[in-house]
């Protein structure tokens, strides 16, 4: 008897800490091979040694993922666990680093997304995934894989890769000082400095820079857009502006700018429940499907998680839904019709939004964020707008006397604005002035700007107060548990690799693992229910 046979005797395939693996090997991975010459594309055809299994690579690295393992135990787990060769079979031991060139290779070749598809491809083949006609969406953000840098920490990190690279020209004699001035990471002198110290190292950086990049520069092109060498130009720009022909800090870092060399595509960005410290690293837009019943206490999620999109992290939510839909369609495949609904928070609906789901052909669903000054001053929605007549009428009824249409070419993207105005004297004796006009206006009367699109907000703002509506809004929430299901189960909140591509990679093997554990513990829970 083979081992692998052995194992199959051994192992009961449906119990529930086993049913993983056995959907991995009777469902995933035939999904996988089905692929396999799409994934061969990825190695030379007759050159280099003979490569490892990418499928069962591929396979493996979902086990991987699903368990938090490191490469050396992911290794170790393919030749001495049972359950993963039950899943496997007789996989060939192989070296730990090689699952750090297969995610290479998978990056490189924009193949992130095979494991994903392959699973939701097992999961409709088996009966599992109906047709996703509603999904939901929200982002979360990513902490990546850097450490936490000053401003003038990230311009000496970034001075000593760059000087270890021209190293290479010269030696390092040939660019002395710099060599010497930042060969140490961390000098003690500036550990406990005064901040005018700092503010002088500071300087004394940007000009090294400075020196660096027009020493560099004199090499020839192939030097000078060498990686280390336009990160140094790069983060030169970002710190730096050129004063009077000598370089001087910035008030402030620009939107975007490298916060670590080590991971120049991670950003610096915050949100409300962050504060200022915010985060270093991405944003994650999280997609799955939507089931019609709600379920019972104690009955697991029949949702699938269809597409999980890594965004810079200072990407706004605003406008993602098109990108995240267009990700979940590739992953579900063009034979699957797209969603009728989508489900998602205030930050993605807006006015332009509405129209484009409108236009795109699917209804989107949630809650329109309240007007700006919407205080003790009566706000934008508490006036009847009507756009094409050209008039408004305020709380107390009046009928504003002037109107003036506002394009601006330098918001042009935002649309065309409308400016009301009520007379003087209708307001001064209007018994709603004290809620109405401000007493920091110069002017003694009511104004209104609204956008083109108001009364679409506006409509949009009295269907969110509706019962039925907010009933409805009610099925994104579970979203939120989604992603409390991928931080906390899986480990999605710590990137695991650096650069967008890589996360990239780890979302999708995330997603992966989780729809595997989902699957198998709906199963047992229905097996269960039955008898």
């Amino acid at each position: 008897m083979s081992t692998m046979n052995a194992i199959t005797v051994l192992i009961d395939g449906d119990a529930p800490a086993v049913r993983p693996y056995a959907l991995m090997r009777d469902r995933v991975l035939p999904s996988l091979e089905r692929r396999r010459e799409e994934i061969e594309r990825m190695y030379a055809p007759v050159m280099g040694r003979p490569e490892t299994d990418p499928v069962l690579l591929m396979a493996a690295t979902v086990l991987q993922i699903m368990q938090r393992l490191p490469d050396r135990a992911c290794a170790e787990a393919c030749l001495y666990d049972a359950r993963w060769r039950f899943a496997l079979g007789d996989m060939p031991p192989f070296h730990p680093t090689t699952l750090v060139h297969f995610r290479n290779r998978l990056a490189e070749n924009g193949k992130a997304r095979l494991s994903l598809e392959a699973c939701l491809e097992s999961m409709r083949d088996a009966g599992y995934l109906k047709s996703c006609r509603a999904v939901r969406i929200d982002s979360t953000h990513l902490l990546a894989r850097i450490a936490d840098m000053s401003r003038l920490e990230c311009v000496r990190e970034t001075l000593r890769l760059a000087l270890d690279f021209l190293a290479r020209f010269g030696g390092v004699a040939a660019w002395e000082p710099w060599s010497g001035r930042y060969a140490d990471r961390n000098p003690e002198e500036l550990r406990k400095a005064s901040a005018e110290r700092l503010a002088a190292r500071m300087d004394e950086a940007g000009a090294d820079m400075r020196d660096v990049l027009e020493k560099a520069d004199a090499l020839g092109e192939a030097v000078a857009g060498a990686e280390p060498v336009a990160l140094l130009r790069r983060v030169f720009g970002e710190q730096f502006e050129l004063r009077d022909g000598a370089p001087a800090q910035r008030r402030a870092s620009e939107a975007g700018a490298a916060v670590n060399p080590h991971d120049p595509e991670a950003q610096w960005s915050t949100k409300k429940t962050l504060g200022k410290a915010g985060w270093r690293g991405y944003k994650a837009q999280v997609c799955e499907s939507v089931e019609d019943a709600t379920c019972a206490k104690g009955e697991p999620t029949k949702a699938v998680v269809t597409a999980v999109l890594v965004q810079p992290a200072t990407g706004s939510d605003h406008g993602s839904v098109p990108g995240i839909l267009a990700e979940h369609q590739s992953a579900v495949g063009a034979e699957s019709p797209p969603p009728d609904e989508v489900f998602a928070d205030a930050g993605y609906v807006s006015a332009p939004a509405l129209l484009k789901a409108e236009a795109g052909g699917y209804a989107l669903t949630g809650p329109m964020p309240a007007p700006p000054h919407s205080g003790k001053r009566f706000g934008s929605d508490s006036f009847a707008v009507d756009i094409p007549g050209r008039v408004a009428v305020c709380p107390a009824g009046h009928a504003s006397s002037e109107c003036d249409r506002i394009d601006d070419a330098k918001h042009a993207q935002y649309g065309a604005k409308y400016y009301f105005a009520w007379p003087a004297k209708t307001c001064a004796a209007c018994p709603l002035r004290e809620q109405c006009v401000s007493k920091k206006s110069k002017l003694a009367r009511r104004t209104l700007e609204v956008s083109e699109h108001h009364m679409t907000v506006q409509v949009r703002r009295a269907l969110c107060k509706t019962p039925e509506y907010r009933s409805r809004m009610r099925k994104r929430n579970a979203v939120e548990g989604t992603h409390s299901e991928l931080v906390r189960g899986y480990g999605l909140r710590r990137c695991r690799y650096k650069g967008r591509s890589k996360t990239g990679l780890q979302a999708q093997f995330t997603a992966t693992a989780c729809n595997l554990r989902r699957w198998a513990r709906r199963l047992c829970w229905e097996e269960r229910k039955m008898t």
